[in-house]
């Protein structure tokens, strides 16, 4: 079976031991109408590939090519491919000076600062796990990572998934990560890719190669996504998708479904041409040119505070302590309640051994005796936490008529202690 082409914004595999340093580049015209050759015979719509190659060599003709120096003909020829097919995998760079081959990316798309994909592995308060994964990486380099991260994530109450920087990647890492979330005696068709060029469709299912003792085939999971998550990192939030395995938070992905090859043309630049697309077994389509919609729709910004949230009010539902006292400051960070001086007002005064009172529109805290004041957060119906305390929380209680008689103290560990009010 031939190689499985990435599913990523970059090519690569093409070395440089292809080129012949002493030749003299050809004109544009060579260019293009190589490029046009190339689409035709791999581009994996024949038709579209006929009619990008004739619009190609029609630009050409009109002189749209004519006096670009390289890199502004890759720039060019890189804007009118994406543009007339709407595929974003398209992509023309020039082949250095030095013989290096430039790096094909999308404008817009940063360069991944990691090695390995792998940017932020833990725990989240309400025993959360939390991966965020900038990029799958070829799925022998992730291999190691990936059971480690899941072996920290392993126990997790519901797992999330930040993919908001991911531009893509390697079908088997996808498919290596997707085996943890699944059952290992059981393998799920998780997505099918066909190439035109060799005319196969390879299948990837979930498999038992992995650390079983760490799947979580029944662990919540939460996918986050940007406008910029793209190619192998849509597929992974398709599959899980499509097999109702996760809820999706965030913005609609950007509409990479195809995998690329890389081709040198005229010794002179490396071009990405979409030779493959993938085929999901449940809806027989893709993501190509639509992206993968989210369920829960947020900019990508709130995506993380939104997924926590959903996630601890779930397990709180269900009677998790954890999940109760990470909602509980939860809200505290992301949606603190706004009270009027008078409102707070309300609130202070002198308690058996505790006292508080209202100092430029906040409402002020202290044990008796205690020289430092701190500032309490509203988040609910006389509830209040102590900013920057975590596991304790304020309740105010109130007489038949109303007004406040005493102050209950919880503690995470399960305790309470009361306070009248003097």
């Amino acid at each position: 079976m031939s190689p499985i082409p990435t599913i990523v914004a970059a090519v690569v595999g093409i070395t440089a031991s292809i080129l012949a340093p002493d030749s003299q580049p050809a004109g544009n015209e060579s260019v293009i109408s190589s490029l046009a050759q190339e689409i035709r015979d791999n581009y994996v719509f024949p038709k579209i590939g006929q009619s990008t190659a004739d619009y190609l060599l029609k630009r050409s003709r009109e002189g749209a090519y004519d006096g670009l120096d390289d890199n502004e003909l890759g720039s060019m020829l890189t804007q009118d491919l994406q543009a007339f097919t709407n595929d974003r995998h398209f992509g023309v760079r020039v082949i250095q000076s030095s013989g290096q081959l430039a790096v094909i990316r999308d404008d817009d798309e940063p360069a991944n600062t990691t090695p390995n994909g792998f940017m932020r592995v833990e725990r989240l308060d309400g025993n959360i796990g939390y991966l965020k994964l900038d990029g799958f990486v070829a799925v022998a380099d992730a291999r190691k990572n990936t059971d480690a991260a899941m072996q920290l994530l392993s126990g997790s109450s519901a797992l999330i998934f930040d993919l908001r920087e991911n531009g893509g990647g390697d079908p088997e890492t996808v498919q290596l990560i997707s085996s943890y979330l699944f059952d290992p005696d059981e393998p799920v068709h998780l997505n099918s890719l066909y190439f035109r060029p060799t005319d196969e469709t390879t299948e990837f299912w979930t498999h038992s190669e992995i650390d079983v003792e760490n799947a979580m085939p029944d662990v919540p999971v939460y996918v986050l996504t940007s406008s910029y998550t793209f190619s192998a990192a849509e597929e992974f939030t398709y599959n899980l998708k499509c097999r109702n395995r996760a809820t999706v938070i965030g913005e609609n992905t950007g509409g990479g479904a195809h995998p690329v090859n890389g081709f040198v043309i005229d010794e002179r630049f490396q071009v990405r041409i979409p030779v493959g697309r993938a085929i999901n077994p449940i809806t027989k389509d893709n993501w190509e040119g639509t992206g993968v919609s989210p369920d829960i729709e947020v900019p990508a910004l709130k995506a993380l505070d939104v997924a926590v949230g959903e996630v601890l009010e779930r397990m709180t539902e269900l009677g998790d302590d954890r999940a109760k006292w990470g909602l509980i400051h939860h809200r505290a960070r992301t949606a603190p309640l706004s009270l009027s001086s008078d409102v707070l007002a309300e609130y202070a005064g002198q308690y058996i051994d505790r006292e508080l009172k209202v100092e430029n529109d906040e409402l002020m805290y202290r044990r008796k005796g205690r020289p430092n004041w701190s500032r309490l957060i509203a988040i609910g119906d006389d509830r209040f936490v102590i900013d920057g305390v975590n596991g304790f929380m304020l309740t105010f209680q109130r007489n038949d008529e109303g007004a406040i008689r005493s102050i209950l103290g919880s503690y995470e560990q399960g305790h309470y202690d009361h306070s009248l009010r003097e």
